[in-house]
This record gives C-alpha cells, structure tokens and sequence, in this order.
C-alpha cells in the first residue's frame, strides 16, 4: 500500500500565516499607517532635496544620483517579526522596528556618502537614534552601506508624533552589488549558496577597491 504524505498541516500554516498577514494589513488600514508614512516621507525628500542641491552648488557636480523610498508591506513586516522570534503584531512591529519606512540615497564617491551623513545629522528637527557604517566595517556577507535611524517630527491628528525612519547612503557600486545580492539570495534557499556567498564576498572587496580608485582619479582631477 502507497501512503500519500499529509499535506494537511502545511496547509494549516499557509492559512495560520495568511490570517496573521491580514490581521496586520486591517490594522495598518486602522492607524493610517501608509498616510503617516507618506507623510514622513515627503518631509524627508524636502530635506534630501536641499541636501543636494547645496552639494552641487558646492563642488558644480551631481552629487546625489538617485533616492528611492519604500514602506514595510504586511508581509515584510510579518517576516521580519518572526526572524526576531516577535510576535506578528503590527502594534508591537510600531515599537520594535526601525525600518518600517526606508528611504536610500545613492552617490558615486564615498566622501559623499560621509558629507551626506554630516547634513543629515546637522538638521535641527531630526534626531540620530543609531548609525551603523557597514562602510568602515562591512556585514560578514561583503554588503556596504551606512545606515541612520534617525526619528523624524510629524504633526498628525494636531499631535506631534516622532517617526523612525531607516536611512541608507551608499555609492552607485555598493548598490549595485546589494541588488544583486538581494536578486541571487536573501531570503531564499539557494542550492550552493556558500559558494554563491563566498564570491559575492569577493566581488565586494573589489569593489571597495573599486570605490576607492575612483576617488583618488577624481580628486587628481579636481586637481588639475
């Protein structure tokens, strides 16, 4: 006799995670949460902005290339809490995640990406609640990137509220290779992800390299 496996239980998983993904998307529609953080958002383009275009004014070049923003879905949230072993609440995500909103600005050198930091954190109305420089101390995977959680003050409702948000500054080639690593593994299971891993690794040092190449031929050339 051929017995069939009981699929019964994953079945009851998927819909287990599928109730607790939509309990937190009803209570994001609750608080408003997408309106706060377009809110929040856009005071922070204002600010960016400004930032670069006093840079450009400063150094007559583009110094600032791209800026992208994203707000944490119910899924992401959901998975994030439960990689922290939290429970999957959107009241309690409000108090334990930094990154519900995400804001990245992208330049080319890497001296940009400290004198963008500096403006940041000289602006009066925000506040640096933690700083990460994955640039001086790369993460074990070879990713490069300097990160601010810096709160942001927003009136809401005729109360003002205090809205962390995640900030990332990188160059171009460091954000190159975070696509491509995001692309290729995190968050899934790669058959020869230690090999895929270790070369990644590789390709960022060179990078790194890369980076600081580039600075020295430019500084050489704003020399001339």
């Amino acid at each position: 006799m051929t017995y069939l496996p009981d699929n019964s239980n994953c079945r009851n998983g998927e819909r287990n995670i599928k109730k607790e993904i939509e309990k937190i998307r009803n209570e994001i529609n609750k608080d408003q949460y997408y309106l706060h953080c377009q809110y929040v958002m856009g005071v922070l383009a204002v600010k960016v902005k400004i930032i670069g275009e006093q840079l450009e004014s400063k150094y007559n070049r583009e110094v600032i290339q791209n800026v992208s923003q994203r707000i944490k879905t119910p899924e992401s949230i959901y998975a994030k809490m439960k990689r922290k072993n939290l429970k999957p609440e959107f009241t309690l995500a409000k108090t334990k995640l930094n990154d519900l909103i995400g804001i990245r600005i992208v330049c080319l050198f890497v001296d940009d990406v400290y004198e963008i930091v500096k403006m940041l954190k000289e602006q009066k109305d925000l506040t640096l609640i933690k700083e990460k420089d994955y640039i001086a101390k790369p993460k074990k995977s070879g990713y490069m990137s300097l990160h601010l959680i810096m709160g942001v003050p927003v009136c809401i409702d005729n109360k003002m509220e205090t809205k962390t948000v995640e900030i990332q500054i990188r160059t171009t080639a460091m954000d190159f290779w975070s696509v491509l690593e995001y692309q290729l593994l995190y968050k899934k299971n790669v058959k020869g992800a230690d090999k895929i891993g270790k070369e990644l690794k590789e390709y960022s040092e060179e990078i790194a390299s890369l980076d600081r190449k580039m600075l020295k031929l430019r500084n050489r050339i704003d020399a001339i």
